[in-house]
């Protein structure tokens, strides 16, 4: 059985979800580059990952490809404490989760729970609530952070708050500048914000046919900066998908190695490295860093 723990997102990391896109063979001409790239950038992590003691799970392949594939689980899971919660969830996850002991997964299917909008820092969760989530599953959601002694810091923006900021380690993240009340929710934390970087995809020909189309499971990368989309595998150490001057030197300062792993597709898919993970057990306990 896979084991669940985590309590932030940045303790060593030992059990994770890694996604996957559609196999080549299964879509249009127009799309075949784009999965076979996305499936080799996926590998070249995977080694990374396990090369520092991470196991990595994979979903099944979508057999339709007019449908999303299981690209991105940090979009359908949450862990808090010993629990696996699942929110909205789509085909290919099945395998992975009857894998998981029942007593460790809490269910609220169709709505909107994540690891994209809750954050993690120990006692401490900010919970970004989107319109997707129904009031009985926030009243329930509410009672069980309190219920096991959670702060919880609520905004409702509707975002998926890993695509705003991460938190490598107590006291330091890297962020945009969306969020107005991120210094507030962390009081004089040191805080790198990006410079805000718009790059046409090296496949906006598969971009622009999905498109032209109909097809629906395409990202909007033009409101994305996948610098801030940051996996963390411990508070050493830090997966992002390029080189970046600047926030190395940031995180230099504060003794975290940045490790890039190059992810071509992620215009394409509007996710970073962070996106395409959902860890499923950290080491670590419960403790107060605010």
């Amino acid at each position: 059985m896979i084991p669940i723990n985590g309590y932030t997102t940045f303790h060593p990391l030992k059990h994770c979800i890694v996604g996957r896109g559609h196999s080549p063979a299964s879509v249009p001409e127009t799309l075949k580059e784009t999965m076979h790239n996305t499936e080799e950038d996926i590998q070249n992590l995977i080694q990374v990952l396990e090369s520092m003691g991470v196991n990595c799970v994979r979903p099944e392949a979508s057999t339709e490809h007019k449908q999303r594939p299981p690209i991105s689980p940090r979009d359908y899971f949450t862990v808090l404490g010993q629990q696996l919660f699942v929110g909205k969830i789509i085909g290919g996850y099945t395998n992975i989760l009857k894998n998981i002991d029942r007593k460790n997964t809490k269910w609220f299917m169709q709505d909107d729970i994540s690891s994209g909008n809750i954050i993690r820092c120990g006692t401490q969760i900010h919970w970004d609530i989107s319109s997707n989530v129904s009031k009985s599953t926030e009243e329930k959601m509410l009672q069980w952070f309190n219920e096991n002694k959670y702060k919880i810091k609520i905004t409702r923006y509707g975002w998926h708050m890993d695509g705003v900021y991460s938190i490598l380690k107590p006291g330091v993240i890297v962020a945009t500048r969306d969020l107005p009340e991120l210094e507030e929710i962390y009081p004089n934390w040191d805080i790198h914000y990006l410079t805000v970087e718009h790059s046409k995809p090296y496949n906006y020909e598969a971009i622009d046919w999905m498109k032209k189309t109909g097809y629906k499971w395409a990202g909007n990368y033009n409101e994305s900066n996948y610098n801030v989309n940051i996996l963390s595998i411990d508070e050493q150490n830090c997966v992002m998908t390029k080189e970046n001057k600047e926030l190395f030197y940031f995180l230099e300062k504060h003794k975290i190695n940045p490790i890039v792993c190059q992810f071509r597709d992620k215009h394409f898919w509007d996710n970073g490295l962070h996106c395409i993970t959902q860890d499923l057990f950290r080491e670590g306990i419960l403790e107060n860093y605010i």
